[in-house]
C-alpha cells in the first residue's frame, strides 16, 4: 500500500552534529576537480561552504551526505552537472526541476557545470564498451558563476530560478558540444544527440515546460520508487509513501519515503539504512538519510487525503551487532545503559557517531534517530 501525502514548508531551520570539518580554499586557485567533494570557499568579500555532485542523479554518489556536510554554513552553493553521458554503454543522467526546488527549499546556490574531459574506459570489463571515465568539469563556468553568487544580493531561490531560465541552455549546449568532441578524440560512441536537442528544444520553447517535464519525471520515479523494496534496508515497519511538498517560495516537488508507519494518531515518516554485518551503517548513509529528513522534520503542516495528520519523522538504523533498542532524543543514562550493553560490539567512532546522533535528534524538532537490530528480521 502507497500512502499519498500533501505537505507545506514554511521554514528550514537544522543544525548538523555529523558534518565534517571542511578544507579551506582560496578562490583564486580554485579548481573544483582537485578539491574534496565539500569545502568551505574563500572569496575577496566573504566565504561559502560548497558542494559538488559526480553526475545530476540525486541517487548515485551520495550527493545528498555532501550537501549534508555544509548544511551548518550560512552562505552555501552546490556544483552540478547539467548532464552526465558516460558512453553509449553508460548511463545518460540529467539535471531534474525537482534538484533545483530541494535547493530552493535549502537556500542552496546553484552552480550549473558541463563535462569537457574525458578519456577512454580501458579497464579490462570495459574496454570493448563505448564509456568513457575520469571526466572532469569546464572550470571557467563553474568559476564565472561562483564569483557572481559572491557578489548576488538576493536569495538562492532568486538565483537559481533566472539561472536556468537564463543559462541552462547555454550550458547544457557546451555540455553537448564537449561530447562531440570526447567522442572524437577517445572514438567512443555517445547518446543520440538529436534525442537531446529535442528535450532541449522542448525547454527553450517555455521554461515551464522544462519544470513540467522534470516534476512528471520525478513524480513518475517516487510512484516506482515507493514501489521497489531494497535488499540493503529493513523496511517491514510500514508503507511505502509519496510526497508532494509546497513552500512559500513557490516550489513544488515529489519525494519518498522509505516507510510511514501510523503510531497511535500520527504518522512518523522514516528512513532505514541497514549495516548486513556490522553494528550501524555507514557514515554516508547515515547522512544521506539524516538530510533527506531534513525537510521531513521541517514541515509545516502535513495532509492524507486532504485531512490534516499529525507526523514526525524518523532514521531507523538497524544493525546485525545490535543488542537491544536505543531511541534518540534520550538521556544521558538511557544512552550510557544501550552502550554498556553493546560493549564490544561497536567501535569508539560508532560510539562518538552515536552520541552526535543523539546530540542532532534533542537540537532539532520531530526527529528521532532509532538504532535496534536486524536479527531474526526479514530485509
Amino acid at each position: 500500500m502507497t500512502l499519498n501525502f500533501e505537505g507545506f514548508v514554511k521554514d528550514v531551520q537544522y543544525k548538523a552534529f555529523l558534518a565534517d570539518d571542511l578544507p579551506r580554499y582560496e578562490f583564486r586557485n580554485f579548481d573544483i576537480n582537485r578539491v574534496e567533494a565539500s569545502g568551505k570557499l574563500i572569496l575577496p568579500n566573504g566565504e561559502f561552504a560548497y558542494s559538488k555532485w559526480i553526475t545530476p542523479k540525486r541517487t548515485r554518489s551520495y550527493p545528498f551526505e555532501r550537501l549534508y556536510n555544509t548544511i551548518n554554513s550560512p552562505m552555501r552553493l552546490t556544483v552540478i552537472p547539467v548532464l552526465k553521458d558516460e558512453g553509449l554503454d553508460g548511463d545518460l543522467d540529467r539535471i531534474q526541476y525537482s534538484t533545483v526546488s530541494w535547493m530552493n527549499l535549502l537556500n542552496v546556490y546553484i552552480v550549473l557545470a558541463y563535462y569537457d574531459r574525458a578519456v577512454k574506459n580501458v579497464r579490462p570489463l570495459q574496454a570493448s564498451k563505448n564509456k568513457i571515465t575520469n571526466q572532469e568539469f569546464n572550470v571557467k563556468t563553474v568559476n564565472d558563476q561562483i564569483l557572481k553568487i559572491s557578489q548576488y544580493k538576493q536569495s538562492a531561490l532568486h538565483w537559481n530560478r533566472t539561472l536556468i531560465e537564463d543559462r541552462f541552455v547555454e550550458i547544457y549546449k557546451k555540455g553537448l558540444d564537449s561530447y562531440e568532441s570526447i567522442s572524437k578524440k577517445t572514438r567512443v560512441l555517445m547518446h543520440d544527440r538529436n534525442v537531446q536537442e529535442q528535450y532541449l528544444a522542448t525547454i527553450m520553447r517555455d521554461f515551464l515546460n522544462f519544470k513540467d517535464i522534470s516534476l512528471r519525471g520525478s513524480k513518475g520515479a517516487s510512484v516506482r520508487e515507493s514501489r521497489t523494496s531494497h535488499g540493503y534496508e529493513y523496511l517491514s515497519d510500514g508503507s511505502k509513501a509519496t510526497f508532494m511538498i509546497e513552500n512559500y517560495l513557490g516550489g513544488t516537488y515529489y519525494l519518498t519515503a522509505d516507510e510511514v508507519v501510523q503510531d497511535g494518531d500520527a504518522y512518523v515518516i522514516q528512513e532505514s539504512k541497514n549495516s548486513t554485518r556490522g553494528f550501524l551503517p555507514g557514515l554516508s548513509d547515515i547522512k544521506d538519510g539524516l538530510f533527506k529528513l531534513i525537510l521531513y522534520s521541517n514541515l509545516h503542516s502535513l495532509k492524507l487525503d486532504s485531512a490534516p495528520v499529525k507526523f514526525r519523522s524518523r532514521l531507523k538504523l538497524t544493525g546485525k551487532k545490535v543488542k537491544g533498542m536505543l531511541s534518540t532524543p534520550c538521556s544521558e543514562s538511557v544512552l550510557s545503559e544501550f552502550l554498556s550493553r553493546n560493549h564490544g560490539a561497536c567501535t569508539a567512532r560508532e560510539i562518538a557517531i552515536i552520541r552526535k546522533m543523539n546530540q542532532e535528534a534533542t537540537h532539532n524538532r520531530k526527529l528521532e534517530i532509532l538504532i535496534s537490530s536486524n536479527e531474526n528480521e526479514h530485509y
